[in-house]
Parts: structure tokens; C-alpha cells; sequence
């Protein structure tokens, strides 16, 4: 069935008259009465009956009205999603999100984007760092809020906080109960850290912050989340480090000291060089609102 039959009939109908209907639709009458013909003979009855003064609606067509509007009002929906959906202004986004990101950002960049964004759904994964490379490189995420830098060329990052790192310690360490110390004081202590694939930290990293400073850290990989390290730092077996958006200051056995060197976790939204998804770029200017300057 030709839309603009269901047009020209919707014209009519409202109209009640050829003439004024034709000049609607920028048509000579005669024109507009055979494509009202046609769709009779295509619907199999009149939908119009005709004298010199007036058009009216047979039973049939009245009826068949008030489908016909809401045949053309939801292809224009549709039509009109589609275009909001390859602009960016509709659609999911898949974003993946650490631990730590948690109550840091998640919240506030979620909040951006709603207001920013409303027709722009977020699916939201928690998932270590790793994990969440490995998931964006293989298209099953669009964008993630994980550790930075990413170490990878087909990665993109917006950089969004620094969260500073606590140093957890067993509370009868000799270092507990300074208000700060420096990563340095650490030097010769055993780093607990986590298996890559089950923290927020990864063990890279820790490395990675240590030998900034100088330090060659002798760490001891620990099973589980980043509660299972810092159970063992209660128990004495070793230090650690923890952001402090899941420090637990209620946590027996253990004492979080700040540190003086500025170490921090730093965080963004990562997505392919390549996003493919639209929708990505409206999360990408929540993420620029978020960070921007008050």
C-alpha cells in the first residue's frame, strides 16, 4: 500500500472537501480523486462518498481512519528514532565500570547524561580493568570506566579523576600511626595485590607506581577481590594499596594511612579508537561536562 495514498485519504477526511485537500497536498483535484480511487479499489470498498458540496466518510472509512493516522504517525516515529539514533541523541550504551569508579563517577556521569541525553540508555557491568579491555577490544562494551593508561592502540581515553591511594597497614605495624608516610617508607615491606582479573588495582600498576619512586616492590599475588588483600593486611602477612573511594575505616585489624607522594589511581572513559556505536559520542560529552572546570 502507497503512504501517499494513505495521505491523500487522511487529507481528504480531514478536509471533507477535494479542493482544499488537493491544495494540501499540492495537487490538482482530479490527480486526487484517482489516487483515492486506487486505494478503494485496493482496500476493496469506498471509503468516501462524494457530492458537489461535500465529501463524507462511509461507514468503512471511518473506520479504516484512525488506522490509517496511526499507520503514518508511527513510521514518522520510527523514522524519526532512526535519525535520533545516528545522530547520538538515542539509543544504549554498554559501559562497563571498576570498583573503585563505583562512587567516584558512575553516579555523577550517569546523572550528566540523563540530563544531557534522556533517549540514551546506559547497561552497566561492573568489571575489573582487564576485563573490561578485553570486552571493549571484542565489541561486547562500548565504553568502560576503568584504570588508565590503557596500554593499547586501539584504545582512547578521556581522563576523569585521580583518586588518591591509601596505604593499608596491620594497625600494630610501626608505621600505623603516622598521620601520612611516604611510599618509600614502604620499600621493604611485602605488597599483597590482587590477581589481575578479580581488582581494581592491577598488579601492573602497583608495580608501575612503586618503580616510579624508585622501589622494586617484592609482591605476593592474593586470590580473590580487594576485601581478600586487605583481610590478609589485617592479618599481618602483608601492605597494600587501596582507593580511597573502598577504604573501609570500620575495618578491623587494618589502618589506612594517606600517603605525601601524590599517588593516586587515575580513572576514565575508555572507548575504541572506532566507538561504531552513535550513542557513544553523547556519553563522551557527558563525560566532558562532567570534567569540566565550575
Amino acid at each position: 500500500m502507497d503512504l501517499r495514498h494513505l495521505q491523500a485519504f487522511i487529507t481528504v477526511a480531514e478536509e471533507r472537501h477535494f479542493g482544499r485537500a488537493a491544495e494540501r497536498l499540492n495537487l490538482a483535484a482530479s490527480p486526487l480523486g484517482r489516487v483515492i480511487r486506487a486505494l478503494e479499489d485496493e482496500v476493496g470498498t469506498p471509503l468516501l462518498t462524494r457530492t458537489t458540496r461535500r465529501v463524507d466518510l462511509t461507514a468503512a472509512g471511518a473506520a479504516f481512519l484512525p488506522q490509517a493516522q496511526a499507520i503514518l504517525a508511527q513510521l514518522e516515529q520510527a523514522a524519526s528514532l532512526a535519525r535520533r539514533t545516528a545522530q547520538g541523541e538515542s539509543g544504549r550504551v554498554r559501559l562497563g565500570y571498576m570498583g573503585a569508579a563505583q562512587a567516584a563517577l558512575l553516579p555523577r556521569l550517569w546523572r550528566t547524561l540523563r540530563a544531557t541525553h534522556p533517549d540514551v540508555q546506559l547497561d552497566v557491568t561492573e568489571l575489573c580493568t582487564p576485563d573490561q579491555r578485553q570486552a571493549l577490544l571484542a565489541g561486547e562494551l562500548d565504553a568502560g570506566l576503568m584504570a588508565l593508561p590503557v596500554w593499547h592502540d586501539d584504545l582512547r581515553a578521556r581522563p576523569l579523576a585521580s583518586i588518591p591511594l591509601l596505604a593499608a597497614l596491620p594497625q600494630e605495624h610501626p608505621l600505623a600511626a603516622r598521620a601520612s608516610l611516604s611510599l618509600r617508607e614502604l620499600a621493604q615491606e611485602d605488597w599483597l595485590t590482587c590477581t589481575p582479573y578479580a581488582t581494581t588495582l592491577p598488579p601492573e600498576q602497583v608495580q608501575a607506581l612503586c618503580m616510579a619512586f624508585g622501589l622494586v616492590p617484592r609482591t605476593r599475588a592474593v586470590g580473590g577481590s580487594e576485601s581478600a588483600v586487605v583481610a590478609r593486611v589485617a592479618a599481618g602477612v602483608g601492605v597494600t594499596l587501596v582507593p580511597q573511594t573502598l577504604i573501609n575505616p570500620r575495618q578491623e585489624g587494618v589502618r589506612f594511612v594517606p600517603l605525601e607522594d601524590g599517588v593516586t589511581l587515575d580513572v576514565g572513559l575508555v572507548t575504541r579508537a572506532d566507538p561504531g556505536n552513535p550513542a557513544v559520542g553523547a556519553l563522551l560529552l557527558a563525560a566532558q561536562d562532567l570534567n569540566a572546570p565550575t
